[in-house]
C-alpha cells in the first residue's frame, strides 16, 4: 500500500472516530502466522550510496529495505548454488547467442535464408 493511500486510510479512521466518540471502535488485529521467521539485522551502508539505495528502490516501487532483502537472499542462495557465477553467466551468453543466430535465420532477406 502506498504511504499516501495509508494516510488517506488513516485520516478517514481518525475523523470516523471523532465524529462518533461514543461508539466502540471496531479494530480487528489482522496477525497471520509468518511463514518462517525473520530477524533484524543491522547492515552499515556508506551514507553517500543510501540516497542511491532509495531511487533504485523507488523506481521499483519497493521499500528500500525489502530491496536490500531481497539481494542478500538472492546472493545467499547464489553462493549455496552448485553452479557457480561463471557457469551461469557462460550458460547464459550461450543461451543468447543461440536466440540471436535463430534470429539472424529468420530475418527476411538474410543472405542464407532459403528463397521460395
Amino acid at each position: 500500500m502506498a504511504d499516501k493511500e495509508l494516510l488517506d486510510r488513516l485520516a478517514a479512521a481518525v475523523e470516523d472516530a471523532a465524529a462518533t466518540p461514543d461508539e466502540e471502535l471496531e479494530w480487528t488485529r489482522h496477525r497471520e502466522p509468518a511463514k518462517s521467521p525473520t530477524a533484524v539485522y543491522s547492515v552499515r551502508i556508506p551514507v553517500e550510496r543510501i540516497e542511491e539505495l532509495r531511487q533504485l528502490a523507488a523506481e521499483r516501487d519497493v521499500q528500500p529495505t525489502a530491496l536490500i532483502r531481497t539481494w542478500v537472499l538472492a546472493q545467499l542462495d547464489a553462493a549455496r548454488s552448485p553452479e557457480t557465477y561463471a557457469q551461469r553467466w557462460e550458460r547464459d551468453v550461450r543461451a543468447t547467442a543461440e536466440q540471436l543466430r535463430k534470429l539472424l535465420d529468420e530475418r527476411p532477406g538474410a543472405p542464407w535464408a532459403e528463397v521460395s
